[in-house]
């Protein structure tokens, strides 16, 4: 688990578990039911010293600001807290412990105050772009500073539309029909350092794909969206309409979220990358 602060989304656990409940929201689940599959989706971190406080703690959160905290989750997450769960994360730091002992005060002053009323949760548009649409992305995080990308482009296209049916395996094709379809993408093995051109992508490789269990060595990826504002618009650039080179759109198994998009280009072009053939 990556930890950055000790604020009480300053770790990748509470940030999954409060991404995961709100999807199943988006997803015209009950509340009820959004409950029971984030809990059946993290059991792994049910028991577990470290992880089981922050799961507790991001879902009672997130419930408590979507106007649903249920009896059961305020339960867990105060048990936690009175426990200062997740402590051992800061052991090594007497700041860090004073620091998250504050976040932990003020999420239980959160829980112990009126809700909100309940929050309408819309369905959103995964299909933000037509197929064949290219796009160029412009690298903007502190992390790309860190490895020379920052201010870069990369090419994206999308490629197909499809229903993640492997995140969906508990749903009948009647449930599945009903799901927005979601947008499938081919990221282009090659770093400009001005904005490129549609001509640009004749005879540029793909970048390849670590994470596909069946052959393919593609970057391939369905693309999800839990807020409209993880959309990072202002550092996508349309380019306009080509032709697909390759035609099989079958994506890799896992999913990313527009908001986790730039750190995940970070990690293949670190790993696989054909670095600034510009």
């Amino acid at each position: 688990m990556g930890t950055w602060s000790s604020s009480l989304y300053g770790n990748d656990t509470t940030q999954d578990v409060r991404d995961t409940y709100t999807e199943y929201l988006y997803e015209q689940l009950s509340n009820q039911e959004a409950l029971d599959k984030t809990i059946e989706d993290y059991q792994d971190l049910i028991g577990d010293e470290e992880d089981e406080p922050l799961f507790w703690f991001a879902l009672a959160e997130t419930q408590w600001k979507v106007g649903r905290l249920t009896p059961q989750v305020k339960e867990k997450a105060t048990e936690w807290i009175e426990k200062d769960g997740g402590i051992i994360l800061w052991e090594d730091s007497s700041a860090g412990i004073a620091a998250w002992k504050k976040t932990l005060t003020k999420l239980k002053e959160k829980l112990e105050s009126p809700m909100r009323s309940e929050k309408k949760m819309e369905k959103l548009n995964q299909n933000l772009w037509n197929i064949g649409d290219v796009y160029a992305y412009q690298f903007n995080t502190e992390e790309s500073k860190k490895f020379g990308r920052y201010g870069k482009y990369v090419l994206i296209q999308k490629t197909g539309e499809d229903i993640q049916r492997e995140h969906y395996c508990w749903m009948t094709e009647e449930e599945l029909a009903k799901l927005p379809m979601m947008m499938i993408i081919y990221v282009f093995n090659k770093l400009f350092n001005s904005i490129p051109t549609l001509k640009d992508i004749e005879d540029i490789q793909l970048l390849p794909n670590i994470e596909t269990t069946n052959g393919e060595i593609k970057f391939n990826k369905f693309m999800r969206l839990v807020k409209k504002s993880y959309y990072p618009a202002k550092n996508l650039f349309y380019l306009g309409n080509a032709p697909i080179s390759i035609k099989n759109t079958t994506p890799s198994e896992n999913y990313v979220f527009w908001h986790e998009l730039e750190n995940m280009l970070n990690y293949y072009f670190s790993k696989y990358g054909d670095e600034f053939k510009a």
